[in-house]
């Protein structure tokens, strides 16, 4: 008899002799899975802050208000060709920190669509921009109103429109862009201290410190609850049955996760935790540091001076 399947990497592999014909993994499953490598190896990972990249090697005070500053210049562009050239500089930017592109493009694309796509895409018609049609969709006998708006005779995507969204998405794209490079290049803890240091206040960047811990501990719950599961049961169930157990495992969770931030809370109380996260490493201002905040602040001011330019 063969053991290799006792070699299995990343999951456990049901023994051969006991697996009858193919087995689908549930849209459940595949849901936890994914979400869970997201957070885990997406957001929250430390693979790329530990790399020898240009912005690994940046003083975190400096990194952030560098790129926050180049985070205001992008709100402020009215070209598109300058948005799309600090897009550019930020991929650039990725490739030097030693990012790979097939990583980074996917955590800042998967929320265009989700979020400025719904609000960007009303703009490229000419009920809400009026202007040069491009295409036209739709033709009625007549104009007509609903509500406050009053529908055209003829429906298009207008020059005007497009325009307007493109620029849109392309400040979204750009602003998350140097958002999520910050966060992979950057430990979580000397991000929340640079914070700290810049004067954010210290309830904000403790929520934030503690949501994280609680979304780790939170998948680590519902993937123990849901293996637990797998592991009693023999024959498939039925839908509503599935939905019960779904419905009361919420209630569960809810409750084994109001419990746990109670006794965790007060473990920190009863080990000294004044409202304050500390950490040992101290910041020190380098060369490198002078040198990239010069070279930035150069760079933003030509960038607002061709914008002021252009018109």
């Amino acid at each position: 008899m063969s053991y290799r399947w006792l070699k299995t990497e990343g999951g456990i592999a049901p023994c051969p002799c006991c697996k009858i014909g193919g087995r689908k993994i549930g849209f459940l499953e595949r849901t936890l899975v994914e979400v869970t490598s997201f957070f885990r190896n997406g957001l929250f990972s430390e693979e790329y802050a530990k790399k020898n990249g240009i912005l690994q090697r940046i003083d975190p005070r400096v990194k952030i208000l560098t790129l926050g500053i180049l985070l205001v210049a992008v709100s402020l562009m009215r070209h598109l060709t300058l948005i799309g050239g600090l897009y550019l500089t930020v991929l650039f930017l990725a490739i030097l920190s030693k990012i790979d592109l097939k990583f980074f493009l996917p955590r800042v694309w998967l929320f265009i669509p989700l979020f400025s796509g719904i609000i960007a895409i009303p703009a490229l018609f000419n009920v809400f921009v009026p202007g040069e049609p491009l295409l036209t969709l739709i033709t009625f006998k007549s104009k007509w109103s609903v509500g406050l708006f009053e529908i055209p005779k003829t429906i298009s995507i207008t020059k005007q429109g497009l325009f307007v969204a493109t620029m849109f998405v392309m400040r979204v794209a750009t602003s998350v862009s140097l958002v999520v490079l910050i966060v992979l290049t950057t430990r979580w803890q000397y991000l929340l201290k640079a914070l700290r240091v810049l004067w954010v206040p210290q309830m904000f960047t403790f929520i934030i410190g503690m949501t994280c811990r609680y979304i780790h501990l939170l998948l680590k719950l519902i993937e123990d609850i849901h293996l637990a599961k797998k592991s009693r049961v023999i024959k498939k169930t039925s839908v509503v049955a599935g939905q019960r157990w779904v419905t009361s495992q919420i209630g569960n969770i809810l409750k084994r996760s109001l419990q746990m931030s109670e006794e965790v809370h007060s473990a920190m109380l009863s080990r000294g935790f004044t409202n304050d996260v500390r950490i040992l490493d101290t910041f020190r201002i380098k060369r490198v540091d002078y040198v990239w905040a010069a070279f930035f602040i150069l760079f933003t001011s030509v960038i607002l001076g061709f914008n002021s330019i252009l018109g």
